[in-house]
């Protein structure tokens, strides 16, 4: 069958011989196996993966089932009754504040997709999904944007953000560590690309509490992700981590890929591993996993719930947003939608990245969608790949109320910086200074994307920062209009209902 596939492929001209024979190679048997096993319909697999604004009766029951096997314990969503359990006493990671006052600030680093084999001099338009590897073009001493970003750059990045030690409390890293090449990959490579930026990290912030996140192309084949097959990567991650989580979090880590620690008193983190929501992980499709085979929902539940106990605040950490284009699958994010309204009075936001765009998404209430419920701050790209200015996120915190009340993004230009042979980065904007807004909340941010939808002054201000683009693009109504809905659109069908589908 590969064979088969292969040459299709190959006389369809749509990618090269070894880039067709790689892909099919990595994901043909995965998908082979899971097709056999699961019991979708065409149609079921259509709105499985966002193609279909037709679900079919079956596939909507299967959510709902999904739903209800996410929601099995006892204190699940939507439950009165609050029987607080397993609260223990730990150790805060983040024991000394950089600055005297309650006001303090975290740096966000998130797809770095370094690429160890990229060439000066090489040639950025290949016909390969990743290039500037071979061949004579115009691939820059510093970069080029439409390849991933070298590994000296990213050194040079890291001497940079070696100023901000005396300024950064803590650094949250949201995962997408290895480049694009993914008809080529192995597990020794993505194991390479975590473990050096876990050194790199360390070593230029030796001191600076760090928590770390997984990303969907850590797995191999990049997004495929089932237990026992994949224990190396999470037995990896256990060993890069190390430095910076405690041993309950490092257990958890080993187990299921996620965890929780406590970050400073009354405030906590929830780090996520989305590959479990993943749409293009096909091993989703097991009806094992539709049914949350590590009960990583009910996990993240109980850690809210005893957190709300204690009187903790919690901070989400994660790799795949619920936004309709990010590849998130309907289900969880049905489901997460309606645990971030029930703890809106515990979450004080959620860190995102993976879109490489520079996104956010407004919660609101899953009944009518007209209360802000919640945040979803999603960061741009480290890399360069496709078109996009490198860049890296400073929030600012008050610990005093355990809320985020600004944040800042920084960027690089790539053309400004193949010209110099050294890289800078300028402050693009602040984002309660960009927007006008009040404070940070989710109800300002809900009345900022709320008029967005018909001020459009307002929203080129949001579409501008959007790509990070070095080319100017231009947006029209329908275009407006989509990017909005994706603020709102935690699922395929409030998208749907907001873009008028």
């Amino acid at each position: 069958m590969v064979k088969g596939l292969a040459e299709l492929c190959i006389k369809s001209g749509e990618e090269q011989p070894e880039v067709c024979t790689g892909i099919l190679n990595n994901y043909v048997p995965i998908i082979v196996d899971v097709l056999i096993q699961s019991d979708f319909t065409p149609t079921e697999l259509c709105g499985y993966f966002k193609i279909c604004s037709d679900y079919g009766s079956d596939n909507q029951d299967i959510v709902k089932e999904r739903q209800q096997s996410s929601f099995s314990n006892p204190h699940a969503v939507g439950s009165t009754k609050k029987e607080y359990k397993d609260i223990t006493t730990q150790e805060p990671l983040v024991k000394n504040l950089k600055t005297n006052s309650t006001i303090g600030y975290f740096l966000q680093l998130t797809d770095i997709h370094f690429d160890p084999d990229y060439k000066v001099g090489s040639n950025p338009n290949c016909g390969r999904p990743l290039c500037c590897r071979d061949g004579t073009g115009d691939a820059g001493v510093i970069g080029h944007y439409l390849c991933d970003i070298p590994l000296s750059t990213v050194q040079l990045i890291f001497n940079h953000l070696q100023t901000l030690t005396d300024q950064i409390d803590f650094i949250i890293w949201t995962g997408d560590n290895p480049p694009h090449n993914v008809w080529e990959q192995s597990q020794t490579q993505q194991e390479f690309a975590t473990q050096t930026l876990a050194q790199l990290i360390l070593k230029t912030f030796p001191n600076t509490p760090v928590f770390p996140v997984i990303g969907n192309h850590e797995a191999y084949p990049s997004d495929q992700y089932v237990l026992p097959n994949t224990q190396w990567l999470l037995d990896s991650l256990y060993t890069y981590w190390m430095p910076w989580l405690d041993t309950d979090a490092l257990e958890s880590v080993k187990e299921y890929g996620y965890y929780t620690t406590l970050l400073r008193p009354g405030l906590r983190v929830m780090c996520l591993n989305t590959l479990e929501n993943d749409m293009i992980n096909f091993y989703n499709l097991l009806p094992t996993y539709l049914k949350g085979p590590n009960n990583q929902s009910d996990w993240m539940i109980n850690t809210l719930e005893q957190a709300e106990g204690n009187g903790e605040k919690v901070l989400i950490l994660g790799h795949i947003p619920c936004t309709v284009k990010s590849a998130s699958t309907d289900q969880w994010c049905a489901m997460y939608e309606q645990v971030v309204s029930q703890f809106s009075d515990v979450i004080v936001g959620q860190i995102y990245g993976h879109t490489h765009y520079d996104q956010f998404n407004v919660f609101s209430d899953v009944e009518t969608h007209t209360k802000p419920t919640g945040m979803n701050y999603i960061a741009p790209s480290m890399t360069t790949y496709q078109n996009h200015e490198p860049g890296y996120r400073i929030y600012e915190f008050d610990y005093s109320t355990n809320q985020i009340i600004n944040y800042y993004q920084y960027h690089a230009n790539i053309t400004d910086a193949n010209k110099s042979g050294q890289i800078t980065f300028d402050l693009i904007y602040s984002a309660k200074e960009l927007y006008n807004l009040p404070d940070l909340t989710p109800a300002s941010w809900y009345n900022l994307a709320t008029q967005m939808k018909t001020n459009t002054t307002l929203f080129m201000d949001y579409f501008t920062n959007l790509s990070s683009s070095p080319d100017k693009e231009s947006c029209d109504q329908s275009c407006q209009t989509k990017w909005v809905c994706q603020i709102f659109g935690i699922t395929s069908t409030e998208f749907d209902k907001c873009y008028g589908v």
